[in-house]
Protein backbone atom coordinates (compact mmCIF):
# COMPACT_ATOMS: atom_id res chain seq x y z
CA UNK A 1 0.00 0.00 0.00
CA UNK A 2 1.49 3.77 -1.08
CA UNK A 3 1.83 6.01 2.08
CA UNK A 4 -0.81 8.33 0.62
CA UNK A 5 -3.25 5.86 0.62
CA UNK A 6 -2.69 5.05 4.30
CA UNK A 7 -3.00 8.75 5.29
CA UNK A 8 -6.21 8.90 2.78
CA UNK A 9 -7.91 5.92 4.26
CA UNK A 10 -7.83 6.57 8.07
CA UNK A 11 -8.89 10.47 7.31
CA UNK A 12 -12.04 8.99 5.19
CA UNK A 13 -12.67 6.99 8.31
CA UNK A 14 -11.43 8.63 11.13
CA UNK A 15 -11.70 12.87 10.23
CA UNK A 16 -8.90 14.59 12.14
CA UNK A 17 -7.28 18.04 12.03
CA UNK A 18 -3.97 16.69 11.91
CA UNK A 19 -1.84 17.40 8.60
CA UNK A 20 0.08 15.32 6.22
CA UNK A 21 3.05 15.83 7.42
CA UNK A 22 2.30 14.91 11.52
CA UNK A 23 0.98 11.27 9.58
CA UNK A 24 3.89 10.82 7.57
CA UNK A 25 6.03 11.26 10.55
CA UNK A 26 3.44 8.89 12.59
CA UNK A 27 4.34 6.15 9.98
CA UNK A 28 7.69 6.57 10.30
CA UNK A 29 7.41 5.13 13.81
CA UNK A 30 5.94 2.27 12.21
CA UNK A 31 7.72 1.86 9.51
CA UNK A 32 11.05 1.88 11.79
CA UNK A 33 9.53 -0.30 14.32
CA UNK A 34 9.07 -2.76 10.90
CA UNK A 35 12.80 -1.66 9.95
CA UNK A 36 14.46 -2.80 13.51
CA UNK A 37 12.09 -5.22 15.01
CA UNK A 38 11.29 -7.33 12.31
CA UNK A 39 13.61 -6.97 9.47
CA UNK A 40 16.64 -6.33 11.97
CA UNK A 41 18.47 -3.54 10.60
CA UNK A 42 20.43 -0.91 12.47
CA UNK A 43 19.47 2.43 13.09
CA UNK A 44 21.63 3.65 10.76
CA UNK A 45 20.32 1.63 7.89
CA UNK A 46 16.46 3.00 8.75
CA UNK A 47 14.65 4.18 5.65
CA UNK A 48 12.31 7.14 6.63
CA UNK A 49 9.87 9.15 4.01
CA UNK A 50 9.17 12.51 3.65
CA UNK A 51 5.93 14.29 2.52
CA UNK A 52 6.64 14.11 -0.97
CA UNK A 53 7.30 10.27 -1.02
CA UNK A 54 3.39 9.99 -0.70
CA UNK A 55 3.28 7.41 -3.98
CA UNK A 56 6.21 5.11 -2.40
CA UNK A 57 4.94 1.62 -1.27
CA UNK A 58 5.51 1.02 2.47
CA UNK A 59 7.33 -2.45 3.24
CA UNK A 60 4.35 -4.13 4.60
CA UNK A 61 2.38 -6.31 2.35
CA UNK A 62 -0.89 -7.59 2.10
CA UNK A 63 -2.97 -9.02 4.44
CA UNK A 64 -0.38 -7.64 7.11
CA UNK A 65 -0.63 -3.56 5.70
CA UNK A 66 -3.57 -3.20 7.87
CA UNK A 67 -0.79 -2.45 10.85
CA UNK A 68 -0.38 1.27 9.65
CA UNK A 69 -3.91 1.97 9.20
CA UNK A 70 -4.24 0.95 12.64
CA UNK A 71 -1.19 2.79 14.19
CA UNK A 72 -2.01 5.96 12.47
CA UNK A 73 -5.31 5.83 13.73
CA UNK A 74 -4.25 4.88 17.47
CA UNK A 75 -1.57 7.99 16.78
CA UNK A 76 -4.62 10.37 16.06
CA UNK A 77 -7.01 9.16 19.58
CA UNK A 78 -3.55 9.59 21.41
CA UNK A 79 -3.09 13.04 20.60
CA UNK A 80 -6.65 13.36 20.72
CA UNK A 81 -6.66 12.58 24.52
CA UNK A 82 -8.96 9.82 24.19
CA UNK A 83 -7.10 7.72 25.50
CA UNK A 84 -9.58 4.60 26.33
CA UNK A 85 -9.82 4.35 22.50
CA UNK A 86 -5.95 4.51 22.11
CA UNK A 87 -6.23 1.83 24.78
CA UNK A 88 -8.55 -0.23 22.63
CA UNK A 89 -6.65 0.94 19.25
CA UNK A 90 -3.47 -0.35 20.19
CA UNK A 91 -4.96 -3.28 21.30
CA UNK A 92 -6.21 -3.82 17.94
CA UNK A 93 -2.32 -2.55 16.28
CA UNK A 94 -0.61 -5.06 18.57
CA UNK A 95 -2.68 -8.34 17.39
CA UNK A 96 -1.85 -7.39 14.05
CA UNK A 97 1.71 -6.27 14.61
CA UNK A 98 2.21 -9.87 16.61
CA UNK A 99 0.56 -11.72 13.78
CA UNK A 100 2.66 -10.15 11.20
CA UNK A 101 5.59 -10.47 13.44
CA UNK A 102 5.08 -13.76 13.44
CA UNK A 103 4.59 -14.74 10.16
CA UNK A 104 7.81 -13.07 8.64
CA UNK A 105 9.92 -14.89 11.12
CA UNK A 106 8.51 -18.04 10.14
CA UNK A 107 8.50 -17.19 6.75
CA UNK A 108 12.17 -15.58 6.07
CA UNK A 109 13.97 -16.35 9.65
CA UNK A 110 15.54 -12.77 9.37
CA UNK A 111 17.94 -13.68 12.59
CA UNK A 112 19.39 -16.37 10.76
CA UNK A 113 19.94 -14.61 7.65
CA UNK A 114 20.25 -10.34 8.44
CA UNK A 115 23.73 -10.41 7.36
CA UNK A 116 23.01 -11.82 3.60
CA UNK A 117 19.79 -8.78 3.49
CA UNK A 118 22.80 -6.39 4.48
CA UNK A 119 24.35 -7.04 1.75
CA UNK A 120 27.16 -9.54 3.81
CA UNK A 121 28.67 -12.47 2.69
Amino acid sequence: MKLKEVIENVDRVKPNEFDFADKVRWLNEAEGMVQTQVLLLAPEEIVTYGVEDGELELLVLPPHDKLYEAYLKARIDFEHGEYDQYQNTMAMFNGMWREFAGWFADMYRPADTHGRFAGEQ
